[in-house]
C-alpha cells in the first residue's frame, strides 16, 4: 500500500506541475498529434490484418491488381495493362474463342508462344480465375470452398485427373480501387473494375472479348445443360457491367495438351454458384470443374454426366 500510495502521489506532483507549467503544455498537445499520426500506419496495418484474417481474405493472397491502368495513352496509343489486364490478354490471345487451332502447327507449337510470352510461368497451364468481392456472403462461401480444396488437393477423392497437376488461383477484386480514379470525369469511370470490363469489351485500348466468352460458354460448356444454369447468368458476361456482374464468377482456364486435342482451350468453364452441404462438398464441386474432360458420369462438368 505504501508502494501504491508513493506512486500515486509521484504521478499527482506530475501532473501538477504540467498544469502548472504553461510552456509544457503546447509541446505535449504537439506530441501527442504526432503521435497519432505516427500510429494511422499501425493501425491501417492492424485493420488490414484483421481482414486477411477473414474467409475473403484469402483471396488476397490470389490478387491480380487493378492498378496501373493509366489515364493517359502511351506512345503506341494504349492505355497501360494493369495485373488483371495482363491476364486477360492472354486469354484474349490464347483462348480458342480468339485462336483457331490450325494457326499452328501443332499442340507444341503453341505451347511454345505461351511459354515465349511467359504465360504458363507465370499464371500456369491450368488455373481457376475468380471475380471476387469484399462484401456477399457467397464470397466467403467460395474462399472456404476454396482454402478447403487447396488443403486437401491430391488426397482422397480430390485428386487431378491428370496427375501432377497443381492447384492455381488467380483473383480480380470487382471492388478494388486504383490511384488514378478521380482522372476520369464519369462517375462509372472512376471504379477501375467498371473501366476495365469496358477496356475488355472493345474499349480504351482493349478487345471485345466478354461478349465472345459469354457466348461460347453459353453455348459450348456441357455443365450448362446439366445443372439447367440460367442464360442470364451467362448475358452478365456477354454484356459485362460492373452494376451487375455476378460475385464470384468462377472460370476455368486450361492450356495443357489435352484441351488442346478437344478443340476447347484456353478460357473454358464457368461457376456461379459453388453448392454443397459443406465446404468439402463444396470443394468436390470445384474439383469437378477442374476434372471436366474425365468421363464420369458423375461430374456435371463431363460430357458423359448422367443425372
Amino acid at each position: 500500500m505504501y508502494i501504491l500510495k508513493s506512486i500515486s502521489n509521484a504521478f499527482s506532483r506530475f501532473w501538477r506541475w504540467i498544469r502548472e507549467t504553461a510552456w509544457v503544455q503546447p509541446l505535449l498537445i504537439v506530441g501527442g498529434i504526432f503521435a497519432i499520426i505516427f500510429s494511422i500506419p499501425k493501425f491501417s496495418t492492424w485493420f488490414s490484418a484483421m481482414g486477411s484474417d477473414s474467409s475473403k481474405g484469402y483471396f488476397n493472397s490470389y490478387k491480380l491488381s487493378l492498378e496501373g491502368e493509366d489515364a493517359v495513352q502511351d506512345n503506341e496509343g494504349n492505355i497501360r495493362d494493369s495485373k488483371a489486364d495482363e491476364l486477360t490478354r492472354t486469354l484474349y490471345e490464347y483462348s480458342y474463342q480468339f485462336v483457331a487451332k490450325d494457326e499452328f502447327a501443332s499442340y507444341d507449337a503453341y505451347r511454345a508462344a505461351l511459354e515465349e510470352k511467359h504465360v504458363i510461368s507465370t499464371y500456369g497451364e491450368k488455373y481457376y480465375l475468380a471475380y471476387v468481392d469484399r462484401d456477399s456472403s457467397a464470397v466467403s462461401t467460395a474462399a472456404e470452398a476454396f482454402e478447403t480444396l487447396e488443403g486437401v488437393w491430391g488426397t482422397g477423392t480430390y485428386l487431378p485427373y491428370h496427375a501432377g497437376e497443381e492447384f492455381r488461383l488467380h483473383a480480380i477484386f470487382t471492388d478494388d480501387t486504383s490511384t488514378n480514379d478521380d482522372d476520369y470525369d464519369l462517375e462509372e469511370d472512376k471504379k477501375a473494375f467498371s473501366r476495365y470490363l469496358q477496356k475488355w469489351n472493345g474499349g480504351n485500348g482493349g478487345a471485345d472479348f466478354f461478349s465472345y466468352v459469354g457466348t461460347s460458354l453459353q453455348d459450348d460448356t456441357a455443365y450448362k445443360m446439366n445443372a439447367g444454369i440460367a442464360d442470364s447468368s451467362y448475358d452478365n458476361i456477354t454484356t459485362p457491367d460492373a452494376g451487375t456482374w455476378a460475385t464470384p464468377t468462377i472460370f476455368l482456364v486450361d492450356f495443357s495438351r489435352s484441351a488442346w486435342d478437344s478443340g476447347r482451350f484456353g478460357l473454358i468453364e464457368a461457376l456461379f454458384t459453388i453448392s454443397g452441404e459443406n465446404n468439402y462438398e463444396k470443394a468436390e464441386l470445384l474439383m469437378n470443374m477442374w476434372n471436366y474432360d474425365n468421363s464420369s458420369v458423375s461430374n456435371p462438368f463431363s460430357s458423359y454426366y448422367n443425372k
